[in-house]
């Protein structure tokens, strides 16, 4: 029914909403191929920030580094990603989501191949710094890419595959870790002034994820709803027939030949001040009639990330901590976890730094992450978006809620990783900014989305380290508390059902406002 419904409006459609224009180019090798690139880069991202985690015990032990130092490590990143994003949001909503792609990632993949190789703590520090600055362009473009080339009928589900791609992170490196911490070479390089040990190469290799994502978006296509925003009807006209070509097994009878938007578009002035553009992007995002929304998607964020983001990346070090030959039986989490920041000490030997025991471990604290966003993405169309947050957010508080008490290592284990699992509100709170934002807005949106999280993620971390070791059950306690009052605003969500007359409503008043805007 459906095939003939299209074949229909090919042979009456010259003029139509870009929805409507998009779902005509079908569904077919043009968007896997996008998901694809796009998940290699949302990949290589991730990789940059959460990567290095695993191979932080190894490098502490190289370099003797103090807790505080490798705390600082671990969170350069995310300084990295909360500074550049706000950058690369603006980039995406003024010269394209693709293009900013290509000249941001290419460069933080060279960036990612000279920490491997950086002599001192303080070099590996400014190329992480680096490296994740521009990488960070990825979240900023690639979700909106992927979002406004994908038919509203599985829009949802490839957001959600894709947010999938950022929790398979620590699985991936896993995976690759384990032969290559089986390696025991220590070469000495003069000229660095450095040994190459394992855990550089396990920094090189995953650099590749970037590579590989930036070949496949050069043979993609800008948004054709950007083109289309940005006044380039023509432009996205042809973006549009060459989806439908690809989809379609190299036709060219697509019939649409005008397009519009049934949302409000904005061109920025090219004259006006890098600050005044970037003001002019965000400002609405925080008036009525976007202000609740906003507020409520970005509180979300906040709670979910500061409690995922500041124990995921310690979660290597800490579960280690259970498989270091040390006696964990009778145990609290905190009774144990507390000791991973005690016996840290420098080694001439960093060989077994980190066990093969804990590697497994954390590939299945990711495999576990992936598979159920996975599964959510089937099933978030049938019980809702909103339904589907409160749900993920009440897990995560009962296993937070239990990780104080419990004494068997496991489960002490499982349930620190089902706290951190409040991360899959990601794929939800994305389609929210994709759907409840006009175009224009929806770089500098999800950008911020990654400032907000990322930037009270690099807070969590240093909190962490600092109080882990004497402040264990009080820390929990209050994340716990945090997440619990994450829980409370979900409540506040709008209604699925809702979302396209909110919208609409949305849109009807920022034409009015836009029309006086600088």
């Amino acid at each position: 029914m459906l095939a003939v419904n299209n074949e229909i409006m090919k042979s009456t459609t010259t003029k139509c909403s870009y929805d409507e224009a998009l779902n005509l180019t079908g569904f077919g090798k043009y968007n896997y191929r996008m998901l694809c690139s796009c998940n290699l880069l949302i990949l290589a991202m991730y990789l940059d920030i959460f990567g290095f985690s695993v191979a932080l015990p190894a490098a502490a032990c190289d370099m003797a580094l103090t807790i505080t130092q490798q705390g600082f490590l671990s969170a350069v990143p995310l300084i990295g990603v909360m500074l550049s994003s706000y950058a690369w949001g603006l980039c995406a909503d003024t010269i394209g989501r693709r293009r900013t792609l290509l000249i941001a990632m290419p460069i933080g993949a060279v960036m990612n191949l000279a920490a491997s190789v950086a002599p001192t703590y303080a070099s590996l520090a400014v190329f992480k710094f680096l490296s994740a600055g521009f990488t960070s362009s990825a979240n900023a473009a690639a979700f909106v890419l992927l979002g406004e080339t994908t038919p509203a009928r599985h829009r949802s589900r490839f957001l959600f595959l894709m947010a999938s791609a950022t929790m398979y992170v620590q699985l991936v490196i896993c995976l690759v870790a384990l032969p290559v911490f089986e390696l025991s070479f220590n070469v000495h390089v003069p000229w660095l002034s450095l040994n190459y040990r394992p855990w550089r190469l396990l920094m090189l290799i995953i650099s590749l994820p970037g590579i590989l994502g930036v070949i496949g978006m050069v043979f993609l296509h800008e948004s054709p709803k950007f083109l289309l925003s940005s006044g380039k009807e023509e432009g996205a006209v042809d973006g549009l027939k060459k989806i439908y070509s690809s989809n379609t097994n190299g036709k060219n009878d697509y019939c649409v030949t005008q397009i519009y938007l049934e949302d409000s578009t904005f061109r920025i002035p090219s004259d006006l001040s890098f600050v005044r553009k970037m003001w002019n992007q965000t400002a609405p995002l925080f008036k009525p009639p976007l202000l609740k929304n906003s507020l409520i998607l970005y509180y979300l964020l906040l709670t979910a990330y500061m409690t995922s983001t500041g124990y995921t990346m310690w979660v290597p070090t800490m579960t280690n901590a259970y498989f270091n030959g040390g006696d964990t039986s009778g145990k609290t989490f905190c009774e144990v976890a507390s000791t991973s920041t005690s016996n840290v000490t420098a080694s001439t030997n960093c060989n077994n730094a980190v066990q093969p025991l804990t590697l497994y471990a954390v590939a299945c604290y990711s495999a576990v992450s992936g598979s159920l966003n996975i599964i959510l993405s089937f099933v978030v169309g049938s019980i809702g978006k909103k339904k589907l947050t409160i749900l993920v957010f009440t897990v995560s508080v009962i296993s937070g809620l239990a990780l104080i008490f419990v004494t068997l290592p496991l489960l002490s284990v499982a349930l620190f990783y089902f706290f951190n699992y409040v991360s899959l509100i990601l794929g939800t709170v994305n389609t929210y900014l994709v759907e409840l934002n006009p175009t224009y807005l929806r770089g500098m949106a999800t950008c911020l989305s990654v400032v907000v999280a990322r930037g009270f993620g690099f807070i969590s971390v240093q909190l962490i380290a600092s109080l882990l070791e004497d402040y264990c059950t009080p820390t929990i306690s209050g994340y716990v508390i945090l997440v619990m009052s994450g829980l409370a605003v979900t409540f506040l969500l709008p209604a699925d059902a809702s979302i396209k007359m909110d919208s609409a409503n949305h849109v009807k008043k920022l034409n009015e406002t836009t029309k006086t805007r600088c």
